[in-house]
């Protein structure tokens, strides 16, 4: 079976990305399915990653760092931005297609072979639940020695948290889905720390809250793990941008969790946050597999690029910023992160989000920094709502305008820009990928 043959016997399932709907979370199936597979996701040893922000930036750090140190690492992640394999690949490339093919028909071949009374509960199988099934078969028939996989929503019922790590990582917490996972930050946590092992350490990153903090302490303590927090064992000295918008940072760990070094490295991904991300990225590899040299950490943290990540382009001759930020923290996080970079140049906006995010506190962080703001409604956004956001834009004293059709809101923008402006798409990791997939067909017509 070919890749796009699965990818359109994955669309008969139902699929959480685009269809959010509760009570469809639960562990029993993915346990099922795995068992009826002979459990192939116990064969290799890996480190879980969960939380609000962040978790794929760290994941794919941790896999580039890891296969720098030579050996072959599966990388799950979510979600692909123009390619499917993304989701299910090494560190640094995509499987051979023998792979995807093989691991395809052993996947179709159990799952239609199942009667439909013998599911648990009877339920359905869903789309989220079959790709992480997988991606656990497509890293056995690849023969990676080891795999990092990221949630998907959440942590205690997310499909992924069948897994065995070494160990855990939890990122900032913060409110988002707060339909499926709770209202408060502590609910929130409480659902991400579900991926915390007995008896395996959990790595935490930087919070925002101190009470997520506290729900991770005690889950932990509740677990007999390990919790280690990176603010305790790490001073970030200083970061700065060379003219290419590369990342230099500086690192000194202090002793805390075992670590007594000093790192320096450059980075693809900008922002300050990064380098935060990289500091939860090494102690996550010290701790895990403390074999990985400085040198190979430092080459992996080089080689790390994820797509729409502040992804810097050119188009149309000047330069476009890609970026799936999607809640208050990150979208903060890439207006400054584009003040820090592009200081001097005059930057326009397209903006468009998922309906269940806030909004009301994203909107008012656009003032003041942008020359033009487009709200517009990519038909792979879940619940957009452009004409709310331009009322909120309204009611702060932000001039904006809806052009609902993506291509004609670039083309707009861009024929009103000069070479030196800056375009920033941002909002979803959806919009980014159809922007994304318009830049070839835009190019010919400009």
């Amino acid at each position: 079976m070919t890749l796009s043959d699965f990818y359109s016997w994955l669309t008969k399932f139902l699929n959480f990305e685009k269809t959010q709907t509760k009570g469809i979370f639960w562990l029993d199936s993915m346990k099922f399915l795995a068992e009826k597979l002979g459990n192939p996701q116990n064969d290799i040893p890996c480190i879980h990653v969960a939380g609000s922000k962040g978790k794929g930036s760290v994941s794919a750090m941790i896999a580039n760092i890891v296969e720098a140190s030579g050996k072959k690492c599966g990388l799950y992640s979510s979600p692909h931005i123009v390619d499917f394999r993304e989701r299910i690949k090494s560190a640094s490339s995509f499987f051979e297609d023998s792979v995807y093919e093989k691991a395809a028909d052993v996947l179709v071949a159990c799952v239609e072979s199942i009667p439909k009374d013998e599911l648990p509960g009877g339920r359905a199988l869903t789309w989220f639940e079959l790709v992480t099934v997988y991606s656990f078969l497509c890293f056995k028939y690849a023969g990676v020695d080891f795999a990092v996989y990221e949630t998907g929503l959440g942590g205690r019922l997310d499909s992924t948290n069948i897994v065995n790590p070494l160990l855990t990582v939890l990122m900032p917490i913060e409110k988002e889905h707060t339909e499926f996972l709770g209202y408060t930050i502590k609910e929130i946590a409480g659902e991400k720390a579900g991926i915390i092992k007995p008896g395996k350490p959990a790595v935490v990153s930087f919070q925002n809250y101190p009470v997520a903090e506290e729900v991770f302490k005690n889950v932990s303590q509740k677990c007999g793990s390990e919790c280690i927090f990176v603010r305790d064992c790490v001073k970030i000295l200083n970061h700065s941008y060379s003219e290419s918008g590369l990342l230099n940072a500086c690192l000194d760990f202090f002793g805390n969790s075992g670590i007594t070094e000093s790192f320096a490295f450059t980075l693809r991904l900008p922002g300050f946050v990064q380098v935060q991300n990289a500091a939860a990225a090494i102690t996550a590899v010290k701790k895990a597999l403390p074999e990985i040299s400085n040198e190979m950490i430092q080459k992996g943290l080089s080689k790390t690029f994820i797509p729409a990540r502040f992804e810097i382009s050119s188009f149309a001759g000047r330069v476009c910023i890609f970026d799936g930020a999607h809640t208050v923290k990150s979208i903060s996080n890439t207006v400054e992160t584009l003040k820090e970079i592009f200081p001097k140049n005059e930057c326009s906006l397209i903006f468009a989000c998922a309906g269940d995010k806030d909004i009301e506190d994203i909107i008012p962080l656009f003032k003041g920094v942008f020359a033009r703001i487009v709200f517009t409604s990519p038909k792979t956004v879940r619940s957009c709502n452009s004409q709310k956001a331009y009322e909120i834009a309204e009611r702060n004293g932000i001039k904006a305008e809806i052009i609902d059709d993506i291509k004609t809101a670039f083309q707009s923008v861009i024929s009103g820009q000069k070479k030196s402006d800056i375009l920033l798409v941002t909002g979803s990791f959806y919009l980014a990928a159809e922007a994304k997939e318009l830049v070839p067909e835009l190019e010919k017509e400009i």
